[in-house]
């Protein structure tokens, strides 16, 4: 990404700007404590200890505003200076987001910037500040008898403006689409200060011109800085959540083509747990039901049309041997739907391989997900995921790490591995963040990538906001983590990983974390044992 002028820029943090900023937010809001600027230094995702070698990521100060005027005031600020500003949620994604990658300002958008500023019940739409979790507008929706369309899996501290920036794939988005189909305005902060509205709050955004909506949705916060959002609500109706065991995941493959073939039947949400999945959850003392590979449908709307959706879902079920399981259990899993990786209360490290493929081969990619846990020697966790549309499913297949060990890293092989086997299938990697960026050129023809890194070199042309991440990683060094160099190191690291002795995190944390004393406790049920066999 070219930056224009970029020499004739200090872009250090100084006292005097220091003063600036409390000065626009007050100096209650301006810390530069070291504690709380190496928290604010990653996002979900264990931190490798390279990255602070590679990146810094370290922000200078951390600031709080209150209100878009504030955000106006400090984009300005860094826009003369040439001073990065990362903009930050509550950083529940683990591709480095939202990570400082040149230190700069940091702005704590949930801290103050979180209200709800009411339900529309008469145009269908709600309003809240960026900062706003996703679970405070589904309770406001809710106690009105409404619906958020669609949502992030991790809804109960997950920001608005966070997994928007994503474009995010969530729970609803098979019914209502995703993130950015949701999006009837947004309130942003351009690199210079400007302030702009990218749509309308109570009609749609059709034949006004190009769709600024769309545009910052999946932008991962490096074209503006969103401030507030308005979101298409629904009807809610009544939900009724199905529940069907099955002896082999891939036998879910044909209830899933005929589901997405039907012409009207429409779930709010289809998703799946295979029987790892579940064993893990009980090797970390949770509970788990009763099962082997479970297949969840979620139905929402007017109990005579759900009515008519069961029964096709039952037959189709029944057909491939689906054994249809008790509302309880179903009740249980929907509540569990935030806490797919909860297992690592076992006491190490566990990470998604996040990525989508055509729903014509999801049969074929369940056998990719097993094979790649052996091909790469993992300590598999269980493969999850869901839906997303008509003709897309995700897949999060995860895997155990231990973080303290120095070749922990090398795990990250397996979302590289399975990236590309998805590209097989008509699919690809999900996200892009700092550590993906070089993915873009991977995903994307040369002529779209050039498109959006012009977009950003003209929409940000000091390139001040959320600097090195989606069209563009870099070093702090300089040097541009780009396709051939990273395509390179992704290759390296896999035949490494391959060449390592097979991963035995829990063997080899025993001693730590009395997984003994776990096992002796637990008691292995048949099905699990029965579910085991048949993979």
């Amino acid at each position: 990404m070219k930056s224009n002028g970029e020499n004739k820029l200090s872009r250090k943090v100084t006292p005097e700007i220091i003063v600036k900023l409390e000065e626009i937010v007050g100096k209650d809001n301006v810390n530069t404590s070291n504690m709380d600027r190496i928290l604010y230094s990653h996002d979900l995702a264990p931190l490798p200890k390279e990255a602070g070698v590679a990146f810094n990521n370290v922000p200078d100060v951390v600031v709080r505003p209150s209100t878009a005027e504030q955000v106006s005031k400090i984009a300005s600020l860094a826009f003369k200076t040439g001073i990065a500003i990362t903009p930050r949620g509550a950083s529940t994604w683990g591709l480095g987001g939202s990570m400082p990658t040149s230190a700069g300002i940091l702005l704590d958008m949930s801290a103050k910037m979180n209200k709800v500023y009411g339900v529309d019940k008469v145009n269908m739409c709600v309003k809240a500040d960026a900062g706003c979790t996703w679970n405070q507008i589904l309770e406001a929706c809710d106690r009105e008898g409404l619906l958020v369309g669609s949502t992030p899996s991790s809804f109960p501290s997950a920001t608005l403006g966070g997994w928007i920036s994503t474009g995010g794939i969530g729970i609803g988005g098979y019914k209502y689409g995703g993130a950015r189909e949701n999006i009837l305005n947004l309130e942003v902060v351009l690199s210079d200060g400007t302030i702009i509205n990218t749509g309308y709050d109570t009609v749609g955004n059709n034949m006004s011109g190009y769709n600024l909506n769309q545009l910052f949705s999946g932008a991962e916060g490096t074209l503006g800085i969103i401030t507030t959002v308005t979101l298409r609500v629904y009807p809610k109706g009544e939900l009724r959540f199905l529940g069907y065991d099955f002896d082999k995941l891939k036998d879910m493959a044909g209830p899933i083509q005929k589901i997405v073939n039907h012409p009207s039947v429409k779930p709010l949400h289809i998703a799946w747990s295979d029987y790892m999945h579940f064993e893990n959850q009980r090797k970390a003392g949770l509970h788990a039901p009763d099962v082997c590979n479970l297949f969840l449908v979620t139905l929402q709307g007017d109990p005579a049309f759900m009515d008519i959706e069961e029964k096709f879902v039952d037959d189709v079920c029944a057909e491939s041997g689906g054994r249809k399981v008790s509302a309880d259990i179903c009740k249980h899993e929907w509540e569990e739907r935030s806490y797919e990786y909860r297992c690592r209360k076992a006491g190490v490290g566990s990470i998604p391989a996040e990525v989508i493929v055509e729903v014509q081969h999801w049969g074929e990619f369940v056998d990719e997900c097993y094979k790649g846990y052996e091909v790469m020697k993992m300590e598999p966790g269980g493969i999850v995921g869901m839906i997303s549309d008509r003709s897309t499913a995700m897949f999060m297949p995860y895997y155990f790490k231990d973080d303290e060990q120095i070749l922990g890293m090398m795990s990250f092989a397996y979302n590289f591995y399975m990236g590309d086997r998805a590209m097989k299938y008509g699919g690809r990697s999900l996200g892009l963040g700092v550590f993906f960026a070089s993915n873009l050129d991977v995903i994307r023809d040369a002529g779209s990538v050039e498109l959006m890194r012009n977009i950003k070199t003209l929409m940000d042309p000091h390139d001040t906001i959320n600097p090195g991440h989606l069209v563009c990683g870099k070093t702090r060094f300089g040097i541009n983590l780009s396709k051939n160099l990273m395509g390179v190191m992704s290759k390296l690291m896999i035949g490494i990983k391959k060449l390592l002795p097979k991963d035995n995190i829990f063997e080899s944390n025993l001693d730590r974390f009395h997984y003994d004393e776990l096992e002796e406790k637990k008691e292995k049920s048949l099905i699990v044992e029965y579910g085991k066999g048949t993979q």
